[in-house]
């Protein structure tokens, strides 16, 4: 059973491949940065074809309180605002879902404000798809509803600038 997952899950990413690699910039579906913002930290991005990917990033967030955070997002990219043939890039603006894990510390060294949470995240940017050379620059803003203890919700806003290197 756990090999026919595997191998049905390489069949989808061979299967993706040629269109994601139409997608990446110089024909690379796969990209690794550095994003700047809510949460700061790596952030990557695989093509899954030419108006879809998923994203993730591992951080630190700094506000509204310190702590650890990741997240796993499914993007759209819903229209090209600038593109070929007079371009040498295209800007893409994109939306998504996608889910959030964070690990704050209300109080600096207070134990007991710490909580753990799970959230839902609603992403919205550009996408700056650079065609002759090998990376992108992104600009994102994400609604963020948190599922965190002791407050029953807690809604958030993540905001990030980065780029991503493609390989």
């Amino acid at each position: 059973m756990k090999t026919t997952r595997i191998l049905a899950l390489w069949a989808l990413i061979f299967a993706c491949s040629g269109e994601a690699a139409a997608a990446g910039p110089e024909g690379k579906p796969f990209g690794l940065g550095i994003s700047l913002g809510e949460p700061a930290g790596v952030n990557g991005k695989l093509w899954l074809d030419n108006k879809s990917a998923l994203q993730f990033a591992i951080g630190f967030g700094y506000w509204p309180y310190n702590g650890f955070a990741l997240f796993a997002d499914y993007q759209y990219h819903a229209a090209q605002i600038m593109g070929p043939p007079r371009d040498s890039f295209r800007l893409l603006f994109y939306m998504g879902l996608g889910a959030k894990l964070g690990f704050w510390d209300r109080h600096a060294n207070d134990h007991e404000y710490r909580a753990v949470g799970l959230g839902v995240r609603v992403p919205f940017g550009l996408n700056f798809v650079f065609l002759r050379h090998p990376f992108d620059l992104f600009l994102e803003v994400a609604p963020v509803m948190a599922f965190i203890a002791p407050d029953p919700f807690w809604f958030d806003l993540d905001a990030a600038f980065g780029f991503r290197f493609y390989f």
